[in-house]
C-alpha cells in the first residue's frame, strides 16, 4: 500500500496565507488599474463625450460618441485589468 504523506496543520496554514496573499496582491493590482483607468478618462475621455452632448443638443441631432468610444477603448487597452 503506497499513501502519499498528508500535509500537516502547518502545511495547510502555508496554503491559506498563500492563498490570501495572492489574493490581496490581485486586489492592489485592481484598484490601481481602476485609479489609473479613472484618472486618465479624466484627462483624455471625459471631455470628447461632454462636446458630443453638447454639439448633437446645439444641432438637434444624436450624439456622435465615436472619438469618446475610441478613446475610452484605448485607455482600458493602455490600462489592462490585471
Amino acid at each position: 500500500e503506497n499513501k502519499e504523506p498528508q500535509p500537516t496543520d502547518d502545511d495547510l496554514q502555508k496554503i491559506i496565507k498563500s492563498n490570501e496573499f495572492i489574493e490581496y496582491n490581485k486586489s492592489i493590482e485592481l484598484d490601481m488599474c481602476y485609479k489609473q483607468r479613472l484618472g486618465a478618462y479624466k484627462r483624455e475621455s471625459d471631455f470628447l463625450k461632454t462636446e458630443a452632448e453638447f454639439d448633437a443638443i446645439k444641432n438637434k441631432k444624436t450624439p456622435d460618441y465615436t472619438k469618446w468610444i475610441n478613446k475610452v477603448e484605448e485607455i482600458k487597452t493602455r490600462f489592462p485589468k490585471p
